[in-house]
């Protein structure tokens, strides 16, 4: 496959301020910590990509990667916290959560380890080692084959960030294996990732980008300039905004005619 027809998909990276404060209880600074991780995402949800901001509305949550039951320092942990649409946070993220709870050894573990005080609250934006060592106990429990958000997370065997890319041509999500040599465990922990967030769901999976290649095609390759629901399109539309119309719409017709054919 070519690599025009492969879509690598952003790592989140909030660019935290110093003179702001972000929290997770406080109003005024939740407000702060959603619109840092908003301008992060553009505007889309850190696991399924699609819209959060809609006619002038978020619609979107405030997500603990590692579940704040676990220890009452998580609550206010910045890098621990991520945003995502209400699907992803309240429907699939939540399966199996029973499973990954961490034991108490290792949590004792990490408080008393982390820089961090529940008295005293330290404005942390970057992931601790206490955190880190935290998030690799979490990632082995059971049912937590999970990319977290935003701090991200690297494989247990090659130790490179695990990641997700979008194949063009088959319109599916899958491990970014064209840019990283990822284990076969890492590539089934992805995968696994993958199927908890319905991505390439028929149910949920978007059409967005086939819907946006078909009106590339009707307009004789002119650019459409409307929102776009998916980071997916935004992407791709990037991609042809150095070609010519004649070109886009060359290249729009020959991923029409392979996606028509597979749906």
């Amino acid at each position: 496959m070519e690599d025009w027809f492969v879509l690598k998909l952003p790592v989140f990276n909030p660019k935290y301020k110093k003179w702001k404060k972000y929290g997770y209880i406080n109003k005024k600074e939740k407000a702060e910590l959603k619109e840092v991780l908003e301008e992060s995402t553009e505007g889309y949800c850190m696991y399924c990509f699609s819209r959060i901001r809609v006619d002038g509305k978020l619609y979107a949550n405030l997500e603990h990667a590692i579940e704040k039951g676990n220890s009452e320092k998580l609550t206010e942990c910045i890098p621990n916290i991520g945003l995502s649409c209400s699907v992803c946070n309240q429907t699939f993220k939540r399966i199996g959560e029973k499973k990954r709870k961490l034991l108490e050894s290792v949590m004792n573990q990490f408080e008393k380890n982390s820089r961090c005080s529940i008295e005293k609250r330290k404005q942390c934006t970057i992931p601790c080692k206490a955190l880190r060592t935290l998030q690799k106990n979490y990632s082995a429990l059971p049912e937590a084959e999970i990319v977290l958000q935003p701090m991200g997370i690297k494989g247990c065997d090659t130790n490179e960030e695990l990641n997700l890319q979008y194949n063009v041509l088959n319109m599916e999500f899958e491990p970014a294996k064209d840019k990283y040599t990822y284990s076969r465990k890492e590539v089934e922990f992805i995968e696994a990732h993958i199927r908890r967030f319905r991505l390439n769901d028929p149910k949920y999976r978007s059409r967005q980008l086939f819907d946006f290649v078909r009106n590339v095609i009707d307009h004789e390759g002119k650019i459409p300039s409307y929102e776009y629901n998916n980071l997916i399109v935004e992407l791709f539309r990037k991609k042809l905004l150095d070609k010519s119309k004649e070109e886009s719409l060359k290249i729009c017709q020959s991923i029409f005619k392979i996606t028509f054919s597979k749906m």
